[in-house]
């Protein structure tokens, strides 16, 4: 568990229960998506002070992951490329590009959560990615403190 979180650059959680992880990520990410709406694609691609990424980056780095996520669960593998990011973030040419992106996403995760939230509780499988095995409830904490870290940053450049 601790290798993956390591491996990603991420802190390492202490595992708690998945359905209530699950129900966390949501409103994170929700103000995420409500944050980044309706900001001009000069505001989404200037990079921030605190890391040199832009929005768009970091709007794919955060909302990527749910995408996996799901699949994950399913089929116990994550394999989330963060170092491609760049590839995935240069398809998103526009503003409502990218806001469309993230809205698919959340609905597409929220539709998960809803439709299988019960079952997250009952069932902590392990997943594999290329950089080792985890606990699913563990890479979902991991996900949840990262679009959190990641949310602090976009407020932050957001109120500068």
């Amino acid at each position: 568990m601790s290798q993956l979180a390591a491996a990603l650059g991420l802190p390492v959680p202490q595992t708690q229960e998945p359905t209530r992880i699950a129900w966390e990520t949501l409103p994170v990410l929700r103000s995420w998506l409500d944050r980044v709406r309706g900001l001009d694609w000069d505001v989404l691609t200037t990079p921030t002070p605190s890391r040199g990424r832009s929005l768009r980056n970091l709007t794919v780095n955060v909302f990527h992951p749910f995408e996996l996520l799901p699949a994950a669960w399913q089929e116990r593998s994550f394999p989330w490329q963060p170092e491609r990011d760049g590839e995935r973030e240069g398809l998103l040419e526009s503003a409502p590009e990218l806001v469309a992106y993230a809205e698919r996403v959340f609905a597409d995760w929220t539709d998960f959560v809803l439709a299988n939230a019960e079952e997250l509780g009952r069932r902590d499988t392990t997943v594999v990615s290329q950089r080792g095995e985890i606990r699913f409830s563990a890479l979902l904490e991991s996900q949840l403190e990262h679009a959190r870290f990641h949310h602090e940053q976009l407020m932050a450049f957001l109120s500068t």
